[in-house]
């Protein structure tokens, strides 16, 4: 059974999947939309978005720069390879990292969502139920008001 410790069916290869996501203020949604995705792979990737993607995506940089933001999830036990990319492209996921799933999940959960997973084809896609929430979003409000406040005085 995938997700127990076991490689799947002896002599079938490992299921590999991939969750990507900026990982910016790294919070409890991300702990568990990886855990879940990685009871339903063998080998779980993960690939953390530069911070021109964000910049491109969302319009600001991220406030934990991108290789600290790699190192946080790298270290997490349900995580077997970090990358850090620019993009996610379906022929760099099938053809280099051997993908076969690609986990979605809600933006609450802090990972890419369906619509942002942009050219990756509908097979590839697994979307995760809703899982734990976070307060990463009152965080980066409160954050951004206190430096607009602070870009006034």
């Amino acid at each position: 059974m995938l997700g127990d410790g076991s490689l799947g069916n002896v002599g079938s290869p490992p299921r590999v999947g991939c969750v990507a996501g900026v990982f910016d203020l790294f919070h409890v949604g991300h702990v568990d939309v990886l855990e879940r995705a990685r009871r339903h792979s063998d080998r779980l990737v993960v690939a953390v978005l530069s911070d021109e993607w964000a910049m491109d995506a969302w319009g600001a940089r991220p406030f934990v720069p991108l290789l600290e933001r790699a190192q946080i999830v790298e270290h997490l036990r349900c995580v077997d390879e970090v990358v850090a990319v620019d993009d996610v492209r379906p022929e760099w996921l099938t053809g280099v990292l051997g993908v076969q799933t690609v986990f979605a999940a809600s933006a609450t959960d802090g990972v890419l969502g369906v619509d942002e997973l942009d050219g990756i084809p509908p097979g590839l896609i697994t979307v995760l139920p809703a899982g734990r929430g976070s307060r990463s979003p009152i965080l980066r409000a409160a954050i951004d008001q206190r430096q607009s406040r602070s870009s006034v005085a």
